[in-house]
């Protein structure tokens, strides 16, 4: 109709104008610090090259807009000239060695609009416009961001430094050294963090929802703690704490003597001088305190959506509340648990930053990746090499995971009215369960108590004079020095990030779960890699893919958003597509019969009950970009440095007293 030509004229008009007036070509020093000659040579029309040829793609569109008749025609129409025209322009940009600008991205995104109503007016998802624009970019940023890096990873192992094909690189690379001691550790960590924050996760949430004990208050703020905390400074804590030179085993030493906890090389007993918190323990530690809160915040969601019910139903037929809970609640709360024994499995894979201080002998395949790329040989094969193996191990997990999944139904929100209360845990379970949050709630302001005090002390372990010096030396001098630049380009990215991954997150939840269409293997193994991809192998996929023409993003601030939004979605996803299990289809079906559309549909009846789920994606999100360090540490340049990567530049160079007084400003 009308208002659809409307539509389509108005994103011709902006395709136009942004070729005429933006950047056709990558500025080297970005929009704002480029002079004015740069700046008009950027443009495309100033060029001789097929490029110049895009904005007449766009204008041919607007005769097929006028065509009568058939609405099939025209959706052909459109479909082949936008894709011919995106297709025309990526193909130019490759075959001169050429970095796209922001004119070049508006013109694609532009023909990917019109590329979408082009295939709603061919009946594609019945003819949905919104539907169809959505699957349309969820692919194109699935393709570009999640399967373009990959395959790099997969091109880097097969070809040599000087570029000759050698197809059995990854073979002789993971055979050079003791590749199972360190696929096996990775594992056996991954694995058995995956289970307990699962469980840990599960403990808390239902103790934070269906316990009537007022400690269930303290115990939310309380733990909400580590989320907000960059992982290695957790292995920092305990390193002030459990080291040779922490404060506790200081004072089993002055109890015990003998070392402490640390017993002398050649003695008998079970804790050496040369291990304890250092390797395993350590890092399992760690990445328990510090991951347990994501299974958490996947759990207590389904946990508060469950329709009481059905506990309500258990307890009437005489079950009593521990059978409710055992044959009720738990199993209508699979998804969730399978959902974050899965992040928990990957996160830990993932996670370099508390092997690297924490890991001592015991070897990673995080930290070995780190180490080939930071190392003097700079071996990007053999970090794609490991990167390959670490995915292996990832989508392996998955796919047991789905596995266990798809046969299963756990519907309980269903539109019907209800009036049953939430049924309390039983009285032992929540005493015992008492008792368990105070030891954690005594071990988390043990840590962070000795977080925060490590910054107002000389030196931990060595003089404990309380001094200002650290905090003077992180923020003095305005904010174009010191840790100021550092720290508003993280809250500036996070602010950015955090938003973009709970509506794309939701929306390919939404799509995954709500639709069927050609292109939906596409965007659901892409949310598998999504998963499965660990951070460091992240950075160096991004390092080898946008490093070089056509999208050269590296050391920009776009890719470190992109990153960010990227690394955080798996929660987004993960929790959407848990939330959606619950909530009843014949809800959208009214709705669609009532002719209110997808958008709308999604807008008025699902975001209202993904409300707790959204708010839940949007704040980890934050917090996650605020802390990651994983994979922008590869990507962050002097002029794009952010909190995290300035606090382990200050670790590795030994001050501790700065990188903790900087952290505990962080949290």
């Amino acid at each position: 109709g009308s208002e659809m030509c409307i539509r389509d004229s108005v994103w011709i008009a902006a395709g136009v104008t942004a070729y005429l007036v933006l950047p056709w070509f990558a500025l080297e020093y970005g929009l704002f610090d480029a002079t004015v000659d740069e700046y008009i040579h950027s443009l495309g029309w100033k060029g001789y090259r097929l490029s110049i040829l895009a904005p007449f793609f766009l204008l041919a569109i607007v005769p097929i807009l006028t065509v009568k008749g058939s609405r099939t025609l025209q959706g052909r129409l459109l479909a082949f000239t936008a894709l011919a025209g995106a297709l025309l322009i990526t193909i130019d940009f490759i075959r001169t060695d050429a970095s796209m600008g922001l004119g070049t991205g508006v013109i694609l995104l532009v023909l990917a609009a019109i590329f979408s109503y082009g295939i709603a007016r061919l009946g594609f998802l019945q003819g949905d416009t919104f539907i169809s624009g959505a699957v349309t970019f969820i692919i194109f940023i699935i393709t570009v961001f999640v399967f373009y890096p990959v395959l790099q990873i997969f091109y880097k192992v097969a070809v040599d430094k000087e570029g000759a094909f050698v197809p059995l690189q990854f073979f002789t690379i993971v055979s050079s050294f003791g590749i199972g001691r360190v696929v096996l550790n990775t594992l056996m960590l991954a694995i058995s963090v995956g289970a307990v924050t699962t469980l840990l996760g599960l403990v808390f949430a239902l103790y934070s929802v269906r316990s009537t004990s007022p400690l269930r208050h303290l115990m939310r703020i309380f733990y909400i703690l580590p989320i907000i905390t960059p992982p290695f400074v957790v292995g920092m804590s305990l390193i002030l704490l459990f080291g040779r030179a922490g404060i506790l085993n200081d004072l089993l030493v002055y109890l015990f003597g003998n070392g402490g906890l640390f017993i002398p090389e050649g003695s008998d007993g079970f804790f050496r001088r040369s291990g304890y918190i250092y390797g395993f323990a350590g890092i399992f530690l760690a990445q328990i305190l510090a991951l347990t809160p994501v299974s958490y915040m996947v759990i207590v969601g389904m946990l508060t959506s469950i329709n009481p019910a059905m506990e309500e139903a258990s307890l009437t037929m005489r079950a009593s509340r521990w059978d409710t809970l055992r044959k009720v609640t738990l199993p209508l709360l699979a998804p969730g648990l399978a959902n974050a024994f899965l992040l928990g499995v990957i996160s830990s894979a993932a996670d370099f930053g508390n092997p690297l201080v924490l890991g001592g002998e015991y070897d990673v395949l995080s930290t070995e990746i780190y180490f080939s790329i930071a190392g003097a040989q700079l071996d990007f094969a053999k970090a794609a090499a490991l990167g390959i193996l670490l995915l292996v191990l990832s989508l392996t997990i998955f796919l047991i995971q789905k596995k266990y999944l798809s046969k299963k139904s756990f519907v309980t929100v269903t539109g019907i009215q209800t009036s049953a209360n939430v049924t309390p845990l039983p009285p032992r379970l929540q005493k015992y369960l008492t008792i368990f949050v105070s030891f954690w709630l005594l071990l988390i302001g043990i840590l962070y108590a000795s977080i925060f005090l490590g910054g107002f002390v000389k030196q931990w372990g060595a003089d404990y004079t309380l001094t200002l010096a650290h905090h003077r030396e992180l923020w003095a001098g305005g904010f174009s020095s010191g840790a100021w630049p550092s720290f508003t380009n993280s809250l500036f990215f996070s602010c950015i990030a955090a938003p973009l991954t709970a509506i794309l997150g939701i929306l390919i939840a939404y799509v995954l779960t709500r639709k069927t269409f050609a292109g939906h293997g596409i965007i659901d193994f892409g949310t598998v890699l999504i998963f499965a991809i660990p951070g460091t192998v992240t950075g160096i996929a991004y390092i080898i893919a946008f490093n070089t023409a056509p999208l050269e993003l590296t050391g920009t601030a776009i890719i470190l958003i992109i990153t960010m939004a990227i690394r955080a979605m798996p929660v987004g996803i993960r929790g959407g597509m848990s939330a959606l299990s619950q909530i009843s289809t014949s809800l959208e079906e009214a709705s669609l019969l009532q002719r209110a559309g997808s958008f709308k549909t999604l807008r008025s009846v699902l975001l209202p009950l993904l409300r707790s789920t959204i708010i839940s994606s949007t704040a980890y999100s934050f917090i996650r970009s605020m802390t990651t360090v994983s994979a922008v540490i590869f990507l962050a340049s002097a002029g794009t440095n952010v909190a995290t990567t300035y606090i382990l530049s200050r670790v590795e160079s030994g001050d501790n007293g700065v990188a903790v007084a900087y952290g505990s400003a962080l949290i």
